[in-house]
């Protein structure tokens, strides 16, 4: 295949530029203008596929302009494809569903998603440690997590922990004939110890005369047997509290499992989800836990690498979402076939690509490193999950390219975002220029990830505001670009060295005949300016040529036809 050179249409609630509203008119009203036969169509919301007409007009478009095209899934806080929040994977695995099959629709060669778009647990500990059982949670499958915890006798032990107090009283409140069965134990036990303790006092000498007394009508008796009996109960019912609170946890886990909405609640959120999902992990051995955590116990993975910590459940949970068959979204759009399935049906590749940095949580995602992301590719054993890179987003996120590269398993990158390589908060979306200093880094980092195995793939300069922030027109927003693009392309497949580079490359060769013509003009005039003052003939600022044009006072129009 090669390189294939193409461009994003960028999203019209950035700067709302007509031309990019609606998917057709970003394939054919934008990437049809644009010098290229490949867009990237950045979805705005999955609501987008339901305008009238619109598989035909994307058919229609993509055939009379020879129009290819990659989708880019929406991002922000419904695509958290890593979080465990019920009501963030439920609507996040839909609309990636939907995605997912409008490329099939729409004959899209690819679909690209950011790996996540949440911070990492740290910052929000305050908010889950207190009011986490507010916050309905789902394993990484979508499922809810006892079916995870059911699956091995330690996560089972490690989720009875987590499941006191409010939650505890939530799933009491929730479960009808749990609480009625809650109730009938607990007090089945609290009676039984107490007759255990007053069946004990009949071997008690002094519990034995007093009663005696009392029969014989001591009535001062009365009171010894009466306190000997209330203490007795009391011993019974602290005997049982003991029973109770060792038995509880396995009580109240059974009736967690059959609530009707508490069974999705903990008492830390997402905290909870994620530690009983890393423990499943490491009792299943699981390469993702073992690869990214190094396989060390969870709860000290949680405190001393939070960041590996978070990346591994993440993993997960973006495995959960790829693997799922029976989901309901999956039933309806895609015939009960996995994410991954659909795509080795529809030969679409799926791109996992590190999210754009939040302001605030530059490295502090949950997963933005793809080193961390290949244990999930190799895991799935597709080659239709692949890699994304951007390199505005790394270095967004702390990471040095030229680093990051070299862990690589390059062969398994498909789809590079290029923009100018800055990490200033989006500021990057703006043209790559021919001779600049983006251009030759841009070139160096791809030539070392060519020779890592990225021989062919797409290099897609990411659409912004233009330098003006304004994007009136697409070609003030792509200016140079796919130039730049395209002779990085040209010296990459001749496998030049990027200190071996040749003038041309950077836009001053006599190759470049536009160029090359401006700059001869632009010399020719201004040939003899060091000359000018010290020659005393009337030729010495108009050239020999112009004399007949000066002593007939048509200066004017010789200056401007001169170099017709």
């Amino acid at each position: 295949m090669g390189y294939v050179v193409g461009v994003s249409s960028g999203w019209w609630k950035i700067a709302k530029p007509p031309d990019l509203l609606g998917l057709a008119q970003k394939v054919g009203g934008f990437g049809g203008t644009v010098g290229v036969r490949f867009i990237q169509a950045d979805v705005e919301t999955t609501s987008e596929s339901f305008e009238p007409r619109l598989k035909e007009e994307m058919k229609r478009v993509k055939k009379e302009l020879g129009m290819r095209l990659g989708l880019h899934a929406e991002v922000g806080e419904l695509m958290s494809l890593e979080s465990s929040e019920r009501r963030l994977w439920e609507q996040s695995h839909l609309r990636l569903v939907e995605t997912v099959k409008n490329a099939a629709d729409f004959g899209a060669e690819y679909v690209n998603i950011h790996m996540s778009a949440r911070p990492q647990l740290l910052f929000l500990e305050a908010q889950y440690r207190v009011t986490g059982y507010f916050h309905p949670v789902v394993s990484y499958d979508g499922k809810p997590l006892w079916m995870t915890c059911e699956k091995n006798p330690k996560v089972k032990e490690l989720a009875k922990r987590h499941l006191r107090g409010s939650v505890g009283s939530l799933a009491l409140q929730d479960n009808e004939k749990g609480q009625n069965l809650f109730y009938e134990w607990r007090g089945s036990i609290i009676q039984n110890e107490v007759k255990k303790k007053l069946a004990e006092l009949e071997k008690n000498p002094t519990y034995i005369q007093a009663r005696e007394l009392v029969r014989a009508g001591d009535i001062r008796a009365q009171g010894i047997q009466r306190s000997l009996e209330a203490q007795a109960a009391e011993e019974g019912r602290n005997d049982a509290q003991v029973i109770i609170n060792r038995e509880e946890p396995n009580i109240i886990y059974e009736i967690w499992k059959e609530a009707v909405n508490a069974k999705y609640l903990t008492d830390a959120a997402e905290i909870t989800a994620y530690m009983l999902v890393a423990e499943y992990m490491k009792q299943t051995d699981d390469p993702l836990w073992s690869s990214i955590c190094g396989g060390d116990n969870v709860e000290k993975a949680y405190s001393e690498k939070h960041a590996a910590f978070n990346a591994a459940c993440a993993a997960k949970y973006l495995e959960g979402h790829l693997t799922v068959k029976d989901d309901p979204a999956n039933k309806k759009h895609l015939n009960g076939m996995s994410i991954v399935e659909w795509l080795e049906k529809n030969n679409i590749i799926l791109g996992i690509e590190t999210p754009e940095a939040h302001e605030g949580y530059e490295a502090l995602m949950r997963l933005f490193n793809p080193i961390d992301v290949i244990p999930l590719i190799d895991k799935l054993k597709s080659d239709k999950i692949k890699l994304c890179i951007d390199f505005e987003h790394m270095l967004s996120h702390k990471m040095k390219p030229e680093e990051i590269i070299p862990k690589l398993p390059c062969d398994k990158i498909f789809l590079v975002h290029l923009t100018k390589p800055i990490p200033y908060g989006g500021t990057a979306h703006i043209p790559l220029t021919i001779g600049s200093k983006g251009q030759e880094i841009i070139y160096k980092w791809l030539y070392d990830m060519r020779k890592r195995g990225f021989k062919d793939g797409y290099l897609v300069f990411e659409r912004g505001g233009g330098r003006s922030g304004g994007g009136k027109s697409a070609w003030e927003v792509i200016e140079n670009s796919v130039w730049v693009i395209r002779q990085i392309v040209k010296y990459l497949e001749q496998d030049i060295l990027p200190e071996d580079l040749p003038p041309e490359f950077f836009g001053v060769a006599e190759q470049n005949k536009e160029t090359f013509a401006r700059q001869m003009a632009t010399m020719r005039e201004h040939a003899w300016d060091p000359l000018e003052g010290l020659l005393m003939i009337p030729e010495e600022k108009h050239t020999f040529l112009s004399r007949s044009a000066v002593e007939k006072n048509k200066l004017e129009i010789w200056e401007k036809r001169k170099f017709r």
